[in-house]
């Protein structure tokens, strides 16, 4: 999508999981975002990772604007799933991805 017109899509609050209360658990190049508490739950129970993970809600202007997104792309997240779901019979984590570009001075450098 051009532009910051995909954080429509989001609900006013956005979820994350963490491990140490504040910085987005990942699995890099992979994030995971979550549209409510219950689904960052429910994913964290069948990720396959032995940290005991909390969802965190953010504003989505917060998370979603130029700034949150250069703290993702610096946790080395290109991808992140929307309400990611693992398929029982892979394994794999499914579902929407939203592909972070790199910001215009990330490229240079």
């Amino acid at each position: 999508m051009q532009g910051h017109d995909f954080i429509s899509y989001f609900p006013d609050v956005v979820w994350y999981l963490t491990g140490d209360g504040s910085n987005m658990w990942c699995r890099r190049p992979y994030g995971f975002l979550f549209t409510t508490s219950d689904a960052a739950t429910s994913f964290a129970k069948v990720s396959g990772t032995t940290l005991e993970l909390t969802p965190i809600g953010v504003q989505r202007g917060d998370l979603l604007n130029p700034d949150g997104l250069d703290g993702i792309r610096r946790l080395g997240v290109t991808r992140l799933f929307i309400d990611p779901s693992i398929d029982a019979a892979t394994g794999d984590v499914v579902g929407k991805i939203l592909r972070l570009e790199s910001a215009p001075d990330m490229a240079t450098s």
